[in-house]
């Protein structure tokens, strides 16, 4: 017997993963639906030497697409590869027929090079769920396929959904400049650690003076009076009081 070919590289690392996530269980559960609705058992025991032809697999989807208006497969039945090849591509495309997503379907190669059995196992349970849509009443792999529900709203109802956006948001309106003062102009800051509460800060929108002078630190445009106390030092500056 000849020995297999050693892999490398990228191609050993998607092998192991791969194999890694094969699940023998869902192979035999995919397999047991293809022979049920294809009425044809696989003549080997390997998975993908009984499928690399195309022939079980179109058998198989032959069954549904009636139900949904679609042309049976014309099925080869040859040992020449590109033969077996265009029963995989057909295959694939009566799947997008019925409505099967891409992401759900595998490539040519991974079924008849064998390059990712488990994508085929899974587009096998992807079909079962989407054939019952089409009317099939046969076996189905893994859960129901969700049904879209459709629901109708009367325009009254669809305003008040839009009115109610924007309160769950608590916001009622544009953004404006209500209650600003003018620019340049004085500042309340309300300070609660300060007696009598009321801190003025004066500001000049242009040639902002800043003083060092004074045990109060820097001042920003004149004077700033805290809790109504302060001081005219020599030069102008504030200086604290002593209680």
């Amino acid at each position: 017997m000849a020995s297999e070919i050693p892999i490398y590289g990228l191609d050993k690392e998607l092998a192991d993963r791969a194999a890694a996530k094969f699940s023998p269980e869902r192979e035999a559960q995919a397999r047991q639906w293809l022979e049920d609705v294809s009425g044809t058992p696989f003549p080997a025991d390997s998975f993908h030497e009984s499928l690399k032809d195309g022939v079980i697999i179109c058998e198989a989807i032959n069954k549904i697409v009636p139900l949904a208006g679609l042309p049976p497969i014309k099925i080869a039945k040859s040992k020449m590869p590109f033969k077996q090849m265009e029963n995989i591509h057909n295959f694939l495309e009566r799947m997008k027929a019925l409505g099967v997503p891409s992401y759900e379907t595998f490539q040519t190669v991974d079924l008849f090079e064998a390059k990712n059995i488990n994508q085929v196992i899974d587009s096998i349970f992807a079909l079962s769920r989407n054939a019952e849509k089409h009317g099939f009443n046969g076996p189905r792999l893994g859960p129901k396929l969700a049904q879209k529900t459709e629901r109708t709203f009367s325009e009254d109802q669809l305003a008040q959904g839009r009115a109610a956006v924007p309160l769950l948001q608590s916001f009622t309106g544009g953004a404006s400049q209500a209650g600003m003062g003018a620019m340049g102009g004085s500042r309340q800051v309300y300070n609660p650690s300060v007696d009598k509460g009321d801190t003025t800060v004066q500001s000049r929108l242009l040639g902002i003076q800043m003083e060092s002078k004074g045990a109060l630190g820097v001042s920003f445009g004149g004077r700033r009076e805290i809790g109504g106390k302060y001081l005219e030092g020599e030069e102008g500056a504030a200086q604290p009081t002593e209680e």
